[in-house]
C-alpha cells in the first residue's frame, strides 16, 4: 500500500500544526485514504464532517506561540469502539449496543482533546473484546494491511490496521490478555498496554476491572511516549525518560522453544543483533511456577469479573440493556458460548475469582519479578506472538508445528502474564518471515516502569532497524 505524505508521526505532525500547517488539509486526506482503503474495514464508524469540523477547530486555536500548543495538536487519533466518544456510539462491535450514543468522553478521550487531538473515528474489534483474531460476525473481518490473506489479529484490530494502513499516526485500543500487543505484532507496528491503573478507565466497555487497561498502537515508540505522557497525565512526552539497563532475560532459549519456525528464525536474528550492539541476553526459563499460576488465574478472574464490568457499563447507556439482553443477542457463537454462563449466578465461579486475584496474582507477580532479580535482568525479552498473524477464516483452531491448536491461548500465550500481573508491556516490530509476515518482539518490566521500559524499547527497536549502530 501507499503511504500518506510523511511526515506521519504524533510528535512531527503536532510541531508542523503548530507551526502552520493545516490540520484540515491533512485530516481530508487523510478521510480520503480511508475512502480508498474501505475494504480494509477498520472503522465501524468515521464521521467526515465532524472530523473536518474537530480539525478546522484545531487550526483556528492555533496559540501565537508554537511551543504552548498541546502535544497532540491536531493530530487525528483513533478511537477503539469499546472506547466513548462524547456524541458517537460506541457498540463494542455488538449488536445490542449498535444505538449506544456515548453521553460524555472516556477519560482517555477527554485527556486526548486537552492535549489537542482530533479524535478519528471509532475502529472495528473482535466483538466485545472477546477474541485475538480480529472477525466480527456484525461488521466484518477486519483486513491487515501489510499481509494479505491475513486477518491483523485482536480485538484492537481495527486501531492496528488504521496504523499499518497510515490512515492515522496511531489510536487507542484495549488490552485485557494482549488485545493491544498481538495486533501490533500481526500488523508491525509497535503496541502499549501500560501499568493496569495507569491511564482512566472511565467510558470503557471493560472484561476485567483487574487486568484491562487502554492502550495505544502507534508507527514508533517515539509516539508511545509522547502519547503515554498525555494519557498519564505524567508528562507531556517530550522529556528524556530514565532508561532501564540493557541486561535481558530471554526464556525458551535456544530454539525459544514452541514458537513458530519462521517466527523462532526472525526472533533469534533480532537477538544476536541486540548481543553484537552490546546488549546482555540472558538465557533463562521462567521457573514452572510462573506457566502453572498463569494457567490458574487467567480465566478464573476474566470470567469472574466481565459481568460486573458489564453491568457497569450498561448502567451508562441511554437505552438501558441488560447483561441477559446484551448476550444473548451476541452474533458470534464462539463469544456467545463464552459468555452465557456468565449471565448466571455462580458461588464457585466467584471464590475461584476471589483467590486468584488475591493470593495467586501476587504469587505470579512476585514469582516473576524474583526471576528478573535472580539474573540482574531489567526486563524480559520474547515473541510478542508465537505464531504470525492467523489466516482468513482463523476461528478457533490454528496450526503450530505440524499440531492443532487452539487460537486464543496459543496467541495469548506470552502477553498473558503482563496482563494477569499489571506489569506494563510493549511490542515492537523485529522483522519479517520469510513469507513477509511481521513478527512482534515482546518486552516486560514489573509496574511502575513504565516510561523506561519504552525508552528501553525505543533503544531496541533502533538497533533492530539499523538506526543504532553503536556499539
Amino acid at each position: 500500500m501507499s503511504r500518506l505524505p510523511e511526515p506521519h508521526s504524533v510528535r512531527e505532525l503536532a510541531r508542523e500544526f503548530a507551526h502552520g500547517r493545516s490540520a484540515a488539509e491533512y485530516a481530508g486526506d487523510a478521510l480520503d485514504r480511508c475512502r480508498a482503503h474501505r475494504s480494509l474495514n477498520a472503522f465501524v464508524s468515521l464521521d467526515a464532517d465532524r472530523v473536518l469540523r474537530r480539525a478546522r477547530a484545531a487550526d483556528g486555536t492555533r496559540p501565537d506561540d508554537p511551543a504552548s500548543t498541546g502535544a497532540l495538536h491536531g493530530v487525528p487519533i483513533a478511537v477503539k469502539d469499546n472506547i466513548d466518544v462524547a456524541g458517537e456510539v460506541t457498540t463494542a462491535g455488538t449488536p445490542a449496543l449498535r444505538g449506544n450514543l456515548a453521553r460524555a468522553d472516556a477519560g482517555v478521550c477527554s485527556r486526548l482533546r486537552q492535549a489537542g487531538a482530533v479524535l478519528f473515528g471509532k475502529t472495528n474489534m473482535h466483538e466485545l473484546a472477546y477474541g485475538v483474531t480480529g472477525e466480527n460476525r456484525v461488521y466484518g473481518a477486519v483486513g491487515n494491511p501489510v499481509a494479505g490473506g491475513r486477518l491483523p489479529g485482536g480485538s484492537s484490530s481495527g486501531t492496528a490496521a488504521a496504523v499499518a494502513a497510515s490512515l492515522v499516526p496511531a489510536g487507542l485500543g484495549t488490552d485485557t490478555g494482549g488485545s493491544v500487543r498481538i495486533p501490533a505484532s500481526c500488523c508491525g507496528v509497535t503496541g502499549f498496554r501500560p501499568t493496569t491503573g495507569r491511564y482512566p478507565t472511565g467510558g470503557v466497555l471493560r472484561v476485567s476491572h483487574t487486568r484491562d487497561t487502554v492502550g495505544i498502537l502507534a508507527g514508533d515508540v517515539d509516539d508511545l511516549l509522547v502519547l503515554d505522557g498525555v494519557l498519564s497525565g505524567e508528562a507531556d512526552g517530550t522529556g528524556e525518560p530514565e532508561r532501564l539497563p540493557t541486561r535481558l532475560v530471554v526464556p525458551s532459549c535456544p530454539g525459544l522453544g514452541d514458537v513458530d519456525a519462521e517466527v523462532a528464525s526472525v526472533v533469534t536474528r533480532a537477538v544476536r543483533t541486540l548481543r553484537e550492539h552490546g546488549w546482555t541476553l540472558v538465557e533463562a526459563d521462567f521457573p514452572p511456577t510462573v506457566p502453572e499460576l498463569i494457567e490458574r488465574v487467567s480465566f478464573p478472574i476474566a470470567l469472574g469479573e466481565t459481568p460486573a464490568c458489564f453491568r457497569q457499563y450498561l448502567e451508562t447507556v441511554r437505552e438501558p440493556t441488560t447483561l441477559d439482553g446484551l448476550v444473548s443477542s451476541v452474533a458470534d457463537p464462539d463469544v456467545r458460548d463464552i459468555l452465557l454462563p456468565l449471565c448466571r449466578e455462580d458461588p464457585e465461579r466467584d471464590e475461584k475469582r476471589r483467590r486468584a486475584v488475591t493470593e495467586l496474582r501476587p504469587a505470579l507477580a512476585a514469582a516473576a519479578a524474583e526471576h528478573l532479580l535472580a539474573h540482574g535482568a531489567s526486563a524480559c525479552l520474547v515473541p510478542t506472538t508465537v505464531l504470525p498473524a492467523p489466516r482468513v477464516g482463523t476461528r478457533t483452531l490454528v496450526r503450530l508445528n505440524g499440531r492443532t491448536v487452539s487460537t486464543f491461548p496459543t496467541y495469548v500465550r506470552n502477553t498473558n502474564l503482563a496482563s494477569i500481573v499489571g506489569w506494563p508491556s510493549v511490542s515492537i516490530p523485529a522483522g519479517r518471515t520469510e513469507r513477509g509476515l511481521p513478527v512482534g518482539l515482546q518486552l516486560d518490566a514489573p509496574a511502575g516502569t513504565d516510561r523506561a521500559l519504552l525508552a528501553l524499547a525505543r533503544d531496541c527497536a533502533r538497533v533492530l532497524a539499523g538506526t543504532d549502530t553503536a556499539l
